[in-house]
């Protein structure tokens, strides 16, 4: 298609792109595919923990290594290069990772984390609280219009050639979650097909409680209106 560069598979120690194409082989991304919550979301931050507990980390510094990165690559654009990682908590709070990674901005998808660097080092920030879309997203036309100021902010950043870090706390679920409605925005991909490639791009990503019931949403609100039919040709080419 149009997109020929959509995600980028960190397969070794030069990453390769996959093209759209090859997506299509996969199919239902397993366990949190179609999970749907009939109560509360659970603690997010608490989930991270776990998570950092899981894996022997503290949760800052020292978190390097193939099984749990401070933040991964999952997809740049096909001529700027403008490329979109998602991340924890060492990589917003570390302006060297930023600065590594060439990162000028950052979406915080909590809404308690601090914008660690705002005013300070030439970062901008948008502030995504994910876990909240529960009490405004009800369909695919509510869908579209809660992820519209992010994939905004994102796809104007990307469109000239600046890259973006998606971070929560862990990187798992919150920005994990966030990260998939990217793969779907600016990949074309389907939810189900979104986080499974997510996953093999980042490990850690989990969607979690409702998080997935918004990617359904939004898929729904897609296939009635493209995104190509809602924002610049420039976000996605």
């Amino acid at each position: 298609g149009d997109r020929q560069r959509a995600a980028i598979l960190p397969t070794s120690a030069t990453r390769e792109e996959m093209p759209l194409s090859s997506f299509s082989w996969m199919g239902p991304s397993g366990r949190n595919a179609a999970r749907s919550s009939g109560g509360a979301d659970p603690d997010f931050d608490d989930e991270a923990k776990k998570i950092f507990d899981s894996l022997g980390v503290s949760g800052t510094g020292g978190m390097g290594g193939a099984r749990y990165n401070a933040c991964d690559p999952i997809w740049k654009h096909p001529t700027s290069g403008g490329t979109i990682y998602v991340g924890n908590v060492e990589a917003a709070s570390n302006i060297d990772v930023l600065k590594k990674n060439g990162i000028t901005n950052v979406v915080n998808c909590t809404d308690n984390m601090p914008l660690y660097h705002e005013g300070t080092a030439g970062i901008n920030y948008y502030r995504f609280d994910i876990a909240g879309h529960w009490r405004f997203v009800k369909d695919g036309h509510s869908a579209i219009a809660f992820t519209r100021p992010m994939f905004e902010f994102v796809g104007g950043a990307v469109s000239r050639g600046e890259s973006v870090l998606v971070h929560c706390l862990a990187g798992a679920h919150r920005a994990g979650t966030t990260g998939c409605a990217c793969l779907m925005h600016f990949g074309g991909l389907e939810a189900n097909n979104a986080i499974h490639v997510a996953k093999r791009l980042r490990p850690i990503i989990d969607p979690i409680g409702t998080l997935p019931q918004l990617l359904q949403h939004l898929q729904k609100g897609y296939a009635q209106a493209p995104q190509s039919s809602l924002y610049p040709e420039t976000h996605f080419k």
